[in-house]
């Protein structure tokens, strides 16, 4: 009994053994075949120079990636990942609009394609244009006291090539360059490298630069507050009142140590106002002399000059200037002021708006006659015509008129 349980123990192992053998044999020398999916394989863009040079360019640059089944011997396909197997398309003949493109596949060696989920992919293309868009330069590293300053750029524009409306979102090419490490008052030279960004700062991907690269030359300079001298000169004009004057009264310079240290006083020029009717904002003009600028980083440099909304004019007549109306048929009138007075005076109030639009001749003292006899008669004055929103009162407020 004992014999035989020892035999049933030796064929499960023979049994065992045999197994792994064959086992060892199929994988090892049968090598059966296998399948695989892989996801999200990148599609390389070919032909896109060739699509450039015939004035055609991508209008979005878009990372396309598909889906791939493969197949193979179960030792080659152990040997592969996603990233061996080359999917391309070809850019090269596209036409102006939208395209259908066909994804090419090169498998690596023993490995079959059975199926791309995604064959085809949607490319649009516009017209390639190149336009010149400015250069703006940023320079970090300032300290407190201290401003960078370029000194000279060797580009101020820059060609901007790709898909029109690529191309149309690019504000400038910013270039950055940092001088934390710039002694004070020396001239350094900077290579920097450009970028092209739309208005809000954004980097805008899909368009290439003529020059990738920019020269700048720059400075750090000290910067210094001193008190600012604005001359103003001439009169408003004669019917408004003017509310306010808000002009600064400090500037901040910046520039070589040596130079601020001498300078205690920024003047400008001079600033008229004659005439002004409404409120007006000018722009101020420092006068600062060889080496000394404003600092980039202040406010623009204005002087604001503020326009009460009503006004007062100021008429003066004489006796004769007065009109008569209502004289009865055949008489004529004649006119006297009081005593004390020379000549007769218009206060004409409201909004500067229409005081700007009068004569002196549109509001003449009028007196009525009333188709009066002959005789003299006191009578008040009014305007020849009343203007809406105007207040015309008249001193002395009546004349002495004869009637002959």
């Amino acid at each position: 009994m004992k014999k035989k349980h020892n035999q049933k123990r030796i064929d499960i192992i023979i049994s065992i053994v045999v197994a792994v053998i064959l086992w060892i044999y199929v994988i090892n020398i049968v090598n059966p075949p296998t399948s695989a999916t892989f996801r999200n394989v990148p599609v390389t863009i070919t032909g896109e120079e060739q699509l450039n040079s015939s004035g055609r360019a991508l209008a979005i640059k878009e990372a396309y990636t598909a889906t791939v089944d493969v197949s193979g011997s179960r030792n080659d396909m152990k040997k592969i990942s996603g990233t061996d197997i080359a999917l391309s398309i070809d850019v090269s003949n596209l036409a102006a609009g939208s395209n259908s493109v066909t994804v090419n596949a090169v498998m690596p060696t023993g490995i079959k394609l059975e199926n791309i989920e995604n064959k085809t992919v949607t490319v649009n293309v516009e017209e390639y244009v190149t336009e010149a868009k400015p250069v703006e330069v940023v320079l970090s590293g300032a300290g407190s006291g201290e401003e960078a300053t370029i000194l000279r750029s060797s580009l101020t524009q820059i060609g901007v090539s790709g898909a029109q409306s690529v191309v149309d979102k690019v504000a400038h090419v910013r270039v950055s360059g940092d001088l934390s490490k710039a002694d004070l008052d020396k001239e350094v030279e900077l290579t920097l490298a450009g970028e092209a960004v739309d208005a809000s700062g954004k980097v805008v991907p899909g368009v290439k630069l003529a020059q990738e690269s920019i020269n700048v030359n720059a400075v750090m300079y000290q910067t210094k507050s001193v008190p600012l001298s604005v001359p103003v000169t001439g009169s408003i004009w004669e019917g408004a009142a003017l509310s306010e004057s808000r002009i600064p009264d400090s500037i901040t310079i910046k520039g070589p140590a040596s130079r601020l240290s001498q300078i205690s006083e920024i003047k400008t020029k001079e600033l008229k106002i004659d005439g002004l009717y409404e409120t007006t904002v000018m722009e101020i003009e420092p006068v600062l002399g060889d080496d000394v600028y404003e600092v980039d980083s202040a406010e623009p440099l204005q002087a604001m000059f503020v326009i009460a909304e009503n006004g007062r004019l100021i008429y003066s007549y004489k006796a004769s200037a007065v009109i008569a109306k209502n004289l009865a048929e055949g008489t004529t009138a004649s006119f006297a002021l009081p005593d004390g007075h020379k000549e007769i005076s218009a206060v004409i109030t409201g909004p500067v708006s229409t005081l700007r639009t009068l004569a002196a001749g549109d509001v003449a003292p009028t007196a009525d006659a009333a188709k009066r006899e002959a005789g003299e008669y006191s009578v008040l004055l009014t305007p020849s015509r009343t203007v809406t929103g105007l207040s015309i009162n008249f001193a002395p407020g009546s004349i002495t008129m004869k009637i002959k």
